[in-house]
Formats: C-alpha cells, sequence, structure tokens
C-alpha cells in the first residue's frame, strides 16, 4: 500500500474530506443493472483519468473471494484521493439500495494509509453483523493512531451491542465486546472523543454497570464525556432517565439541549411530548428545534401528532420537518395497529 496519507480532498463526486465527511453526490435516479464484470469496474476504477464508473459499481455487491483479491491488489495502485471517492460512492449507493453489499470493499480498506479513507471504511460497515467483522473492529478502536478512526470504530461497534440486546451476539463475543469499549470508557489516557462514543454505543446495554457508568460521567464527567452520558441515556432505554433528560433541556448548551430532546424521544414515554413540544416551538436554536421535532415524530401518538400539526404552520424549514417527522408517527401508529390485529387474530 501506498505510504502517503494524502489529505487533499478528491476533485470528484461523493469525495470525502478530512474529517470523515461524505461529499453528496447528485441524485442518480435513472440506474440500470450493470453488465459489467467486476474485473471491469476494477480496470475502471484504476483508469483515474476517467470518472468512477457509478453505474457498474453494483458489479462489486457481494464480493466473492477472486473479487476480494483483486481489489486487494488493485488498492495500493490508485491514489487516497481516488480511494475515499471509491468508498463515498459506495456508501452512497448502499444507503440508497439495502440489497447492495460492498461490505468487502470496505474491509480491503480497513488498513489503509490514509486516515479519512479509513474512516469512510469503517463507516460503510455499519449494517455488518458478523463476529469477524465486530472483533476486527475492536482492533481498530485498541489500535488505530488516529484517534478520529478509533470513534468511528466505537460508535460501528454500538450497532453491535444493540444486536447482543436482541440475543444476535455469543455470549463470549458479548463479554469481549463489552470489555473493549469499557476499557475505551475508562481509559484516562485515551482522547475524549473516543471514549465518548464508546460511552454512547455501551449505552445500549441494559448490563447494571453501563446504567452506573452513565451516571457517573453526567455527575463528573468532562464535557464531552457529560454529553455522551446524555446521549447513552436515550439508547439505555430506561424511563429513569426521563427526569434528567427533561432537565437539561433548559441547558445553556444549545448541543445539550438537543441531545436530551433526541433522547428523551428514544425512550418513546408520553409524558415526553408537553416538555418537548415547548422546546420544538419555543427553543431559541433551529437544531434544538428540529430535534425535538425528531422526537415527536419517534413518541408518535395523538399527543404528539397534535403537536406537529400545530408546527406545520410555522416556518417553512420547521414545517417540513414537522411534515416528516408527523408522516413518521402516523406510520408508527399503522404498525402499531396491525400488530394489535395480529395479536386479536392469534
Amino acid at each position: 500500500m501506498p505510504d502517503d496519507d494524502e489529505q487533499t480532498r478528491g476533485d470528484g463526486a461523493g469525495g470525502f474530506d478530512d474529517n470523515g465527511e461524505l461529499d453528496r453526490l447528485d441524485d442518480e435516479d435513472d440506474r440500470e443493472g450493470t453488465t459489467a464484470t467486476p474485473d471491469e469496474v476494477i480496470a475502471l476504477i484504476l483508469d483515474e483519468s476517467q470518472a468512477i464508473p457509478f453505474h457498474d459499481l453494483p458489479a462489486l455487491s457481494s464480493a466473492d473471494n477472486e473479487t476480494a483479491g483483486n481489489l486487494l491488489s488493485m488498492w495500493p495502485r490508485i491514489s487516497a484521493a481516488r480511494r475515499r471517492e471509491v468508498l463515498a460512492t459506495l456508501q452512497r449507493q448502499a444507503e440508497d439500495d439495502s440489497a447492495l453489499d460492498y461490505d468487502r470493499v470496505h474491509l480491503t480498506a480497513l488498513q489503509d494509509p490514509d486516515t479519512a479513507t479509513r474512516i469512510l471504511a469503517v463507516r460503510g460497515l455499519w449494517e455488518q453483523e458478523r463476529e469477524d467483522v465486530m472483533r476486527l473492529l475492536v482492533t481498530t478502536l485498541r489500535s488505530d493512531v488516529e484517534a478520529s478512526v478509533r470513534a468511528e470504530a466505537a460508535t460501528i461497534l454500538g450497532q453491535y451491542v444493540v444486536s447482543m440486546e436482541f440475543g444476535m451476539l455469543p455470549e463470549d463475543a458479548s463479554e469481549f465486546l463489552c470489555e473493549a469499549l469499557r476499557d475505551s470508557v475508562e481509559d484516562g489516557g485515551e482522547e475524549d472523543e473516543v471514549r465518548a462514543r464508546s460511552l454512547e454505543a455501551l449505552g445500549a446495554a441494559s448490563d447494571e454497570w453501563v446504567a452506573e457508568m452513565i451516571a457517573e460521567h453526567y455527575e463528573s464527567g468532562t464535557a464531552r464525556l457529560r454529553l455522551a452520558s446524555i446521549r447513552a441515556m436515550g439508547r439505555n432505554a430506561s424511563d429513569d432517565w426521563l427526569p434528567i433528560l427533561i432537565y437539561n433541556f433548559d441547558d445553556d448548551d444549545s448541543e445539550t439541549r438537543a441531545a436530551a430532546a433526541i433522547a428523551a424521544g428514544q425512550l418513546l414515554l408520553d409524558t415526553a411530548v408537553e416538555p418537548l413540544a415547548l422546546l420544538a416551538e419555543g427553543d431559541d436554536d433551529d437544531e434544538v428545534q428540529l430535534a425535538a421535532v425528531h422526537a415527536l415524530g419517534e413518541i408518535a401518538g395523538e399527543a404528539a401528532e397534535a403537536v406537529l400539526t400545530r408546527l406545520l404552520n410555522a416556518e417553512p424549514w420547521l414545517a417540513d420537518a414537522a411534515r416528516h417527522a408527523l408522516a413518521e408517527a402516523r406510520l408508527i401508529a399503522l404498525d402499531d395497529a396491525e400488530d394489535d390485529d395480529e395479536d386479536e387474530r392469534e
């Protein structure tokens, strides 16, 4: 692999910047099935005088061992900017079409010398459920030289914590995962952002020690860890956190208020609707208002829908957010009604 750590942004659509942020592609609604072979797509990627072959990239989905080997051979022969652009484009396609599986491409880039490329490689594994991939991500969390990459690994490992809670991880793998995240949170020499992301990831675990860790960092942690503890409260799904979250609706820091609003929505409690309505209608920060609107959409129910309906007459940007949240709330209500009908038939 090249030993350069190029931090220049790719010029093509779908580039990936130094902070791991994705340049969004223009909409490509007219995709057709590709007729290119994986080898042909790899050859096109290698030719940096040409644009990324957007329509042909699906040939790399669910890559077999031969294609994975060819990807590994090709990868160090293209520039860092091109590598970022490829992964960014794949990520956008996978977001638009859940049938596409580019995990083997992302795994190829997990040890890339370019920091931003590694961030995107980690991020591209967010839907993975395989235990061996989880263990690779734990290795990244523990040993990557860049804190930004370690932080991204912690966030993606949060998906595995959710899987663990649903019994989808073996016991030994669950213990390994929780130990790695706990070690990260408790490592005083680690960057705050990595510790915070690890705490947020652990929030979804129902173990008592996790709740105690959340409370500890809420009370005495750094500003970043306190914010992480608020986010973890929502993932923890315990009703006991709601009074603390509502208390933080009045915090001087807008990021804290927004995080508390999102977390309150994740608890799905009707008692949060009225205080969230006050935030949505009266907070002086746009992001806090949007967070409250999103939370109301997650809670759903008649009270939340009434608030969101009122907000349809607000300023256009807020009314648009309320419209989307209202649609989400009504979809949840419809799903709940269908579940009730099935229960009655049984």
